[in-house]
């Protein structure tokens, strides 16, 4: 049973879930932004990754990058416009939105982004305005939790390159990335929600294992 009184509640039996459930899930940017450790959320401002490496492949890029000390700011931020909670599916759906997110990085790359070479060891910070990510989420009512399913899909309206140093001509790559923002922006959208997913589905499965979907949702006040 999850046990945190100042975390809002909503119940199987309430016809309002998802409206209750974006109430709720707004009401808490504050606490996320310290953590939240009844549920093993660590703070989200800001929020070191672990290393990982990205490849990112359309008609016009082919870049491969190497991250380390990778941060995101202003996570905390978040607004749920949409939901859809389905408690006898075990399914969680919507949509949250990121006004503004940065991200920091010391990299290695080796590829091109629209036509712009990226190649070597750097460090670079952009900022993303007006992140929209789709979400689904199906808890596993039954099994492990290893088959617990995320999807994302972000949409990014614009991005700037802030800094970057250590490439090559740094300061005219980063004015040629920005004078394409939009386009470099839809560019990083799938490699963003690539990120976002591995990210929230490696916590959401140790949360899965520490409680289940009627321990998120109670069947009613009573329960």
């Amino acid at each position: 049973m999850l046990d945190a009184r100042y975390l809002p509640r909503c119940y199987q039996d309430d016809p309002n879930i998802s409206d209750c459930f974006i109430s709720a899930a707004n009401s808490l940017n504050e606490n996320v932004r310290s953590g939240i450790s009844e549920i093993g959320l660590r703070p989200l401002d800001s929020f070191v990754s672990p290393d990982f490496n990205l490849t990112l492949e359309s008609p016009i890029s082919d870049v491969y990058v190497a991250f380390k000390r990778f941060t995101l700011y202003q996570v905390h931020s978040y607004r749920f416009t949409t939901a859809d909670v389905r408690p006898k599916d075990g399914v969680l759906e919507g949509q949250v939105m990121l006004s503004e997110l940065g991200m920091s990085a010391n990299f290695e790359a080796q590829g091109h982004v629209v036509g712009v070479a990226l190649n070597g060891l750097g460090y670079g910070r952009i900022g993303l305005e007006n992140v929209a990510c789709d979400f689904s989420i199906k808890w596993p009512k039954e099994g492990t939790c290893n088959e617990l399913n995320l999807e994302i899909s972000c949409k990014i309206e614009d991005l700037k390159v802030s800094n970057i140093t250590g490439l090559p001509g740094a300061d005219s790559i980063r004015a040629v990335l920005n004078l394409s923002s939009q386009l470099i922006a839809s560019e990083a959208a799938p490699a963003c929600s690539s990120i976002f997913q591995a990210l929230l589905k490696s916590y959401l499965r140790r949360l899965c294992r520490q409680y289940a979907f009627n321990d998120l949702f109670p069947m009613n006040q009573n329960a």
